[in-house]
């Protein structure tokens, strides 16, 4: 069951004791919730206050801004025809208040957790109080954790305000890192075992705890703020989270697929999700609704595959399909890179994730359509193909549907190429169970899995210079790759062999290609890049559409960094002004 249902029946009676709702600056002097000081004295305001900011996570992943900021402006992604931001995809423009968002959520909820934790006392059963501590812990760690990686220093307060102040300052970088080391060695320790009440679901647990502590060592270590160690702290806190994962109840599944299905979404391989609900007692969930807090990851990757006519690729005849529930809502936002989707998932045969990452087949579902190449059926023919390689010339000319393909592999022939409206379509966000086609998802935002837990130790093993148990953290998730259904054990097995690699293979380059092949747009990738030093080079090397304005920056690598909400500086009004980051 979900975190909110069962907390719900605690706090029925304080269920707008939220630290949600519409946020500013953490220096605003004006009321914005009904959360007040005499919340925190008694148990029912400090679960309201736990549950405010678990739900205030949905107004940031999930949502349209803050899925393009995630993966926008990468290796991985280009602007969809219908971008709704292409400043994130070219670095051009890049507005000062763009990511005010996050800030005005964090600081508003830490200082919630703040008084959580100096309140705790109120809890007179010493087990309860210190889960509920923990909770609030984890969260706050967890927010000055993605403060840090989108902003560098920021200003840190591990106490409850309770006036407001017209001034502040950016704390070094090494007094947060060791703030959230702090938070998440204490709650790995504090937190329940298994999610279970009232924080069930895919709540913090010990396990999400060490995720975090573990990438936040991984973090610090590539920081101007590393201390020796780090990358061995890392590595060490991956190996426990790994040895000890049936105590957590957490593991791989057998099948990469699987990882994505609706009803594994609360299962063993989700470490950490944010909650989603069309019950409107829980959020602001609205039938389709498209802007807010809703969970539109079901939306922004769609191609608009209903704008293919029966005469591709004139504008003529019937469309080929109708919009309906199993292909989506095309939002036509975001789009994959195409060259470097090619690059990353060259090898097809043994690896199983191409085809269960993107749906290239659109099935008929229009009653009376026929191409110059033949009538379709409905539920049989194949209406629109984007297959990543090019089935010939011969297959080309008796299709009965349309075929796109990547324009490097068009080029030279007289196949149609994607466009930025038509290109192979991600489906681990899909929604199949939501009530109409135009509405949001209601699947949580699996926002960690453990599948990265051997990326991540891969890297600071990588890191750290032990190259052989790098490559075998990665050898864990290629043999997984290679599973499919409909081969014989025989056959898996013979993939999977062919599926491992040894010290000499692994790179940073090549950790960051197998992070592509794993988790290929899971809202993670600009903060890889960044995390290991590499969007610059990367964005050179692989998206033309980005480095133009990602490198016209002074001093270079700037926008490795993203600007410091001007709304924030300009609320500093007393002492020394908050600085901006350079290059802004």
């Amino acid at each position: 069951m979900k975190l909110y249902s069962k907390i719900s029946i605690i706090i029925a009676a304080t269920a707008t004791l939220s630290a949600g709702g519409c946020k500013k600056s953490f220096l605003d002097e004006n009321q914005k919730t009904q959360l007040t000081q005499q919340s925190f004295s008694t148990p029912v305001g400090l679960i309201g206050g736990i549950t405010g900011v678990y739900g205030s996570l949905r107004g940031l992943w999930g949502t349209e801004g803050f899925t393009n900021q995630l993966v926008a402006g990468t290796d991985e992604t280009l602007a969809g025809g219908s971008t709704s931001n292409i400043g994130l995809f070219t670095y051009a423009n890049i507005g000062l208040d763009d990511f005010r968002y996050i800030v005005q959520n964090a600081y508003t909820d830490i200082n919630t957790l703040n008084g959580v934790i100096e309140n705790a006392n109120v809890f007179t059963d010493p087990v309860q109080r210190t889960q509920y501590v923990a909770q609030a812990k984890f969260l706050r760690g967890m927010l000055y954790y993605y403060m840090v990686v989108n902003f560098g220093e920021m200003p840190l307060h591990i106490s409850l305000i309770t006036n407001p102040t017209t001034s502040d300052s950016r704390a070094p970088l090494a007094d947060l890192y060791t703030q959230m080391i702090k938070d998440f060695s204490e709650s790995s320790k504090e937190l329940q075992l298994k999610p279970a009440q009232p924080f069930g679901g895919k709540a913090a647990t010990q396990a999400t705890a060490l995720y975090f502590l573990g990438k936040t060592y991984l973090t610090r270590g590539w920081s101007k703020a590393a201390q020796t160690g780090d990358f061995a702290a890392a590595a060490t806190t991956f190996q426990g989270l790994i040895d000890n994962r049936a105590a957590y109840g957490i593991d791989l599944w057998q099948d990469f697929a699987d990882a994505f299905r609706p009803a594994n979404d609360y299962g063993k391989e989700t470490l950490f999700v944010i909650d989603e609900s069309s019950d409107t007692k829980y959020g602001n969930y609205a039938p389709g609704g498209s802007g807010g807090n809703y969970n539109v990851t079901n939306y922004l990757f769609r191609p608009n595959y209903p704008s293919i006519t029966a005469n591709y690729p004139t504008a003529t005849g019937a469309a080929l399909m109708t919009r309906d529930i199993p292909n989506g809502r095309p939002f036509i936002r975001i789009r994959p890179n195409t060259d470097y989707m090619l690059r990353v998932f060259a090898e097809r045969s043994s690896d199983s994730r191409f085809d269960k990452t993107f749906q290239t087949t659109w099935i008929s579902n229009t009653a009376g359509v026929s191409t110059p190449r033949g009538a379709l059926t409905v539920g049989v023919d194949t209406a629109i193909w984007t297959p990543p390689f090019d089935p010939g010339a011969a297959k080309r000319a008796t299709f009965k549907g349309v075929i796109l393909l990547p324009p490097a592999v068009a080029a030279g022939t007289t196949a149609n190429p994607y466009t930025p409206i038509v290109f192979p379509s991600l489906k681990k966000y899909d929604d199949p169970n939501r009530a109409a086609v135009n509405d949001p998802s209601t699947r949580p935002f699996v926002l960690a899995r453990f599948a990265d837990v051997y990326l991540l130790a891969a890297e600071a093993l990588f890191k750290a210079g032990d190259l052989q148990k790098s490559a075998d953290m990665l050898n864990v998730i290629r043999s997984r790759a290679a599973y499919k259904t409909t081969n014989t054990a025989a056959q898996n097995t013979a993939a999977a062999a062919a599926m491992q690699v040894g010290p000499a293979q692994v790179t940073l380059d090549f950790i960051l290609d197998e992070r592509s092949r794993e988790t290929y747009e899971e809202c993670t990738r600009w903060w890889d890049l960044t995390r290991t030093q590499s969007l610059g080079r990367r964005l050179q090397l692989y998206n033309s559409e980005a480095y133009p304005g990602y490198s016209k920056t002074s001093p270079a690598e700037a926008y490795s960094l993203r600007p410091i909400p001007l709304s924030l500086i300009n609320l500093v009004t007393t002492g020394p002004a908050l600085p901006q980051n350079p290059g802004y």
